[in-house]
């Protein structure tokens, strides 16, 4: 039994003196590449967006040299949305970047896309976390807002106004005739960059609220909901809100 003993502990001692022994060859060994960040969300201005993703490697090369990415079939969104680059680490280094151009005119308003790329392994090497997730979308520019009101039954006692950052009224309507209740009315308002406030009215002084219907306001731009409310504000209700800032 002692002589097992003596044995077991011999090997041991030996393997694990070979493990200690095993040195990393960053210039011969095997070369692993991986994408140094996974995910990107990102809003598309009209220029467009160029992103740079880095990339390392686990060895150096005397030369530059180049992996291939590809675009996996899960990708949602067309190819026209965005352009891949290869990826280039420079000679003596371990990381390099991969360029994603991502392009505004194609997108279409209030869609999320992704593109999904993954690593091509080099020759005789590995990948790790070799995906890489962009969701990406178009940024809105609108200056275009439609203001939207429901009147309660007594809708001439319904007024608004929008007033720049200087105070001054660069919109307003009502106001409004009383059909039912329960009205809806529209003004498209074109307004520039800026902050402005909107306040509305009620020349009673119970809002938009009689007891019987309630009736409320919103700002929209494309998809976009600037602000809303109503309802029993008293005389008037006031809120700030900013175009494209």
């Amino acid at each position: 039994m002692k002589k097992y003993i003596l044995i077991i502990a011999v090997l041991f001692a030996f393997v694990s003196c070979e493990e200690e022994s095993i040195v990393f060859d960053k210039e011969n060994g095997q070369t692993a590449i991986s994408f140094a960040t996974t995910e990107y969300n990102v809003s598309v201005p009209t220029e467009g967006l160029d992103i740079e993703v880095p990339v390392n490697v686990t060895t150096v090369s005397t030369s530059d040299r180049t992996f291939d990415v590809t675009v996996n079939e899960a990708t949602v969104g067309d190819s026209s949305n965005y352009a891949l680059g290869s990826i280039t680490i420079p000679a003596g280094e371990y990381s390099g970047v991969l360029n994603v151009a991502l392009n505004f005119d194609p997108l279409e308003d209030g869609i999320v896309y992704t593109l999904l790329v993954d690593l091509t392994a080099p020759a005789d090497g590995v990948t790790y976390f070799d995906s890489l997730e962009v969701e990406y979308f178009k940024e809105i520019i609108c200056n275009d807002v439609v203001v939207t009101v429901v009147t309660d039954t007594w809708g001439a006692e319904t007024t608004w106004e929008i007033t720049d950052a200087d105070g001054n009224v660069v919109a307003s309507d009502g106001p409004f005739v009383n059909l039912t209740g329960g009205d809806t009315y529209t003004q498209d308002v074109f307004l520039e960059d800026g902050c402005y406030t909107f306040t509305i009215f009620d020349a009673y002084g119970d809002g938009q609220s009689d007891g019987t219907i309630v009736g409320g306001y919103t700002i929209t731009c494309s998809i976009l909901n600037v602000l809303e409310g109503g309802g029993a504000f008293g005389e008037s209700e006031a809120k700030e809100f900013c175009i494209n800032q």
